[in-house]
């Protein structure tokens, strides 16, 4: 390996990301252009707590695939339903893949939400064969174990099948995968489980860590068959909690948890979401829980924080290294009438766990406008008529500007470099 001087280097990367950055806005959604005065650019930028580490390491690793093409990272944003309709982490992923094109990573969590009847994030879809029943993180009192997906789907039917297909908009072609980690009950026996297409099937092997039988594949593939067996007539039941898609190559993996409704407390009914996070174990989680939180009645700051703590515990423990970015909640108006009363105690929340943790902060809320903003987004059809989501345009905008955020602090992270060392080419 050839070592080269880092100022050296500091300028072939500087170069490097600010002509990626400016390519990338050609194409931009149009807040780029100004088009929407209340949306405060100049508030849109990460708020750094203690003494933020592991967000260094998360630029290293950046470095490492962008400018060497070595490594994958991981990335993971956990909310309600801003992530389950997937346009907000989908679009951040794409804005993500500029700054290393041609290292496009697999698809990621992805959970066969049809036989929930409900949404699936925009760009997959299921089908199903076999009676199924469903369990998740919003249920008062989950009656089944729930994962990291936060919903559970189990048959007891002797032949059931799970299909995953992609729409165009994922542009599967680029974001093919050749490891596929079905997350099911690994010590019952009573099932077979086979995934196809068998042809290319290299291996399984049962990871009892992860609670995941994972299958490797010879060719990437565009599409998961999953197929379950009953070996015997026992009463038992097989459980689904999601499969995880990856391949071998450098690039960004990217995954979005999100259920609709799902509050903080939520996540904490997630018996194996620690167990699944070993799976993922993600250089860089997004949190963007909260909407739900502040919307319920007999909302409590110190009970938010608290309920925090326990899941970024879990991510830490599933890599300690992991770098923290909290969005606060958007302008909202919730079904009670009140009009996003909590936000003080939502920033102030997240300053705090910022605090405790390394973490980031980015102000959400005030980037687009502060109070009742989410009249002028709605006027302008980038919000819904329930002044809580967004439409599609409206949350490619959000990403963009979370993007920018990022962009603008990993600028500031290659500005900063000690000169006296160095890096290797």
């Amino acid at each position: 390996m050839k070592k080269i001087n880092n100022l050296k280097a500091y300028f072939i990367l500087v170069f490097a990301v600010t002509a990626l950055h400016v390519a990338a806005q050609v194409n931009r959604v149009p807040y780029s252009d100004f088009q929407y005065p209340y949306i405060q650019t100049d508030s849109c930028f990460l708020e750094h707590y203690g003494k933020n580490d592991n967000l260094s390491k998360f630029y290293h690793k950046l470095d490492k695939l962008c400018f060497d093409g070595q490594g994958q990272i991981s990335v993971m944003q956990i909310g309600g339903s801003h992530i389950q309709a997937g346009i907000w982490s989908w679009e951040l992923r794409q804005k993500l893949e500029t700054l290393c094109p041609g290292m496009e990573g697999a698809p990621g969590m992805v959970f066969p939400f049809s036989i929930a009847k409900t949404n699936h994030p925009f760009f997959y879809r299921s089908q199903y064969k076999g009676k199924w029943e469903i369990s998740k993180i919003t249920d008062r009192e989950p009656e089944y174990p729930v994962g990291l997906t936060g919903i559970t789907a189990l048959t007891h039917d002797s032949v059931a099948e799970i299909s995953i297909m992609f729409n165009p908009v994922a542009k599967i072609e680029n974001h093919k995968f050749n490891k596929i980690s079905v997350f099911h009950n690994v010590g019952d026996t009573a099932y077979n489980l086979t995934v196809s297409p068998a042809e290319y099937l290299d291996t399984c092997i049962i990871n009892l860590k992860t609670g995941a039988s994972e299958f490797y594949f010879s060719k990437e593939l565009d599409s998961v068959n999953i197929c379950v067996t009953k070996r015997d007539s026992s009463g038992t039941a097989f459980f689904f909690y999601g499969a995880y898609l990856q391949n071998s190559m450098p690039g960004i993996n990217y995954t979005g948890i999100g259920i609709n409704g799902a509050a903080t407390h939520s996540y904490l009914k997630a018996e194996l979401f620690q167990q699944h996070l070993y799976a993922v174990r993600p250089d860089l989680v997004i949190l963007s829980i909260g909407v739900n939180d502040a919307a319920g009645a007999g909302f409590s700051e110190e009970k938010y924080v608290s309920n925090y703590r326990k899941i970024i515990d879990m991510i830490l423990k599933a890599n300690p290294d992991c770098a923290i970015i909290l969005t606060t909640n958007n302008d909202f108006y919730h079904y009670r009438g009140g009009v996003n009363e909590h936000y003080g105690e939502i920033y102030s929340g997240m300053k705090t766990l910022a605090g405790i943790y390394g973490g980031s902060v980015w102000n959400m809320y005030r980037v687009m406008g502060g109070y009742k903003s989410i009249n002028l987004w709605r006027n302008d059809n980038l919000a819904n008529k329930d002044r809580i989501h967004f439409t599609r345009d409206g949350y490619k905008i959000i990403a963009g500007l979370l993007f920018d955020a990022i962009i603008k602090d990993y600028s500031h992270y290659l500005q900063t470099l000690p000169k006296d060392s160095q890096i290797t080419e």
